[in-house]
């Protein structure tokens, strides 16, 4: 089983210079590594903020003191983590802006891609930067230095390519891609409400500004190689190795439900809402779900376990404190293990009876939450009693 984060920023390089605004300082490439291999328990992550020019120069300090090595079918070996370098752009698509991702084989496919549009983007250092030129001149350089790509977090009025810019992505791409990232605020099931990404590979990543965030959605992966190659495979569909989505409950995402700007709450009705029902302002910011529901083409289905877990995070869950986390890592080794192979009963003889059971409703998709929206998360408000057997 792999498991595999493909959204993950650096907030700021070795020698000091900030990346991306927003992330924090100890987002480094070395702790990035560090987490995701020994406390996360990933296999495959994506940085997307290798393009900045103190982010190649880490990757090649890592590669000189042999921390990093590539791999043959692209792709860099961590010593039990495999890293692929990618960069988040920001393009105008139709009438919007919408976020985009790239993947590459090294760093060096990095450096051509970021040569053949240089004079487009103002700032390299600076993440998830806007690029002044049409998609598709961009698609044709991902092309050209062997990237993959898809767009990101869809569905989300920030910069989401559904959710800012477009009813169908055939009616702004010259070409359709072969994956999306669904985004925090939806899952698979309102994803597969929109016919057109039927044939896509639908990918849930983490968008990670934190080291804690790393992982809080992922992916599992079976019959597939670590390496670019094999993420490249998985998304040209030449293997058939079946992707399992670990999210957050649509509704703790912080754009599932439109907000009113003027009340400063989230809409209570039924959606979609598209205006506010308490003061009639059409001052909100658009919720996922009531986006969805304006343009899918057929209803939302039922929620399918086999394919989509509402997980929330380990460290979000009631009753675990630094103390509790810094227990069960101890015990149990990383959070992938504790959140998908570690028994009730193991749980419980570390962290209590509610702790364990609050982990293994986490593991089923059995959580109760409040939504969220307008910028702020939902939150889990209960749990029924663990069935003992």
């Amino acid at each position: 089983m792999v498991f595999a984060d493909l959204h993950i920023h650096i907030g700021q390089s070795l020698d000091g210079k900030c990346v991306k605004v927003t992330g924090a300082k100890s987002l480094t490439l070395p702790n990035i590594i560090h987490i995701a291999r020994e406390v996360k328990g990933l296999s495959l992550v994506g940085i997307v903020d290798s393009h900045s020019p103190s982010v190649q120069g880490d990757y090649k300090a890592l590669l000189a003191s042999g921390d990093m090595k590539p791999l043959s079918s692209g792709g860099y070996s961590c010593k039990g983590l495999v890293l692929v370098p990618g960069h988040e752009i920001e393009l105008q698509v139709g009438e919007g802006n919408a976020h985009l991702l790239a993947y590459f084989p090294y760093i060096e496919q990095v450096e051509q891609y970021v040569r053949s549009i240089k004079n487009c983007i103002k700032n390299w250092q600076l993440s998830t930067q806007k690029g002044y030129l049409p998609i598709d001149l961009w698609l044709e350089a991902v092309s050209q230095a062997e990237g993959i790509w898809f767009p990101a977090h869809v569905f989300t009025p920030h910069k989401g390519i559904y959710g800012n810019c477009c009813r169908r992505l055939r009616d702004v791409l010259p070409t359709l891609p072969n994956a999306i990232e669904i985004g925090l605020s939806a899952d698979r099931s309102m994803a597969e409400s929109v016919s057109e990404l039927d044939s896509m590979v639908m990918f849930s990543n983490s968008d990670a500004h934190s080291l804690p965030n790393i992982a809080r959605e992922y992916n599992s992966f079976t019959r597939t190689d670590l390496s670019f190659g094999g993420l490249l495979d998985l998304v040209s569909r030449k293997t058939k190795g079946v992707i399992q989505n670990y999210g957050l409950p649509p509704k703790i995402g912080k754009y599932h439900r439109t907000y009113c700007l003027t009340c400063e709450k989230v809409v209570p009705n039924p959606a979609p809402q598209l205006t506010c029902p308490r003061c009639g302002s059409r001052q909100v910011v658009m919720g996922v779900l009531d986006r969805l529901l304006s343009i899918a083409d057929r209803p939302i289905g039922k929620h399918d376990v086999s394919t989509y877990v509402h997980q929330v995070p380990l460290r979000q869950l009631p009753g675990i404190g630094t103390k509790m986390y810094e227990r069960l890592l101890k015990a149990f080794g990383t959070e992938m293990a504790i959140m998908h192979q570690v028994e009730f009963e193991e749980l419980q003889s570390i962290a209590g009876e509610k702790v364990a059971a609050w982990i293994i409703k986490a593991r089923h998709g059995e959580l109760v939450v409040d939504a969220g929206g307008g910028g702020l998360f939902g939150r889990v408000v209960d749990i029924l009693s663990y069935p003992m057997e």
